[in-house]
């Protein structure tokens, strides 16, 4: 799942491995209105899981706090 949160692009995509989904996020700093993106932070595994939504649920959880703690 990918989704826009305040100047941040979050991609919380799961890793599927035989029928366990491991939670990840990519997070990208938007440069500008229209540019490019850049990584920001890559949060490793975050566990593993029985579900991909419950995989992109604990991305997402990691992600936010994140975002809000190194905005600008």
């Amino acid at each position: 799942m990918q989704f826009d949160y305040k100047e941040f692009h979050i991609d919380a995509s799961p890793l599927d491995e035989g029928g366990h989904y491991y939670a990840r996020a990519k997070i990208y700093r938007r440069a500008s209105v229209g540019g490019d993106k850049f990584e920001v932070k890559y949060s490793g595994d975050l566990g593993d899981y029985p579900s991909d939504a419950d995989a992109i649920e604990a991305a997402e959880r990691w992600a936010i706090p994140w975002c809000d703690a190194n905005s600008v």
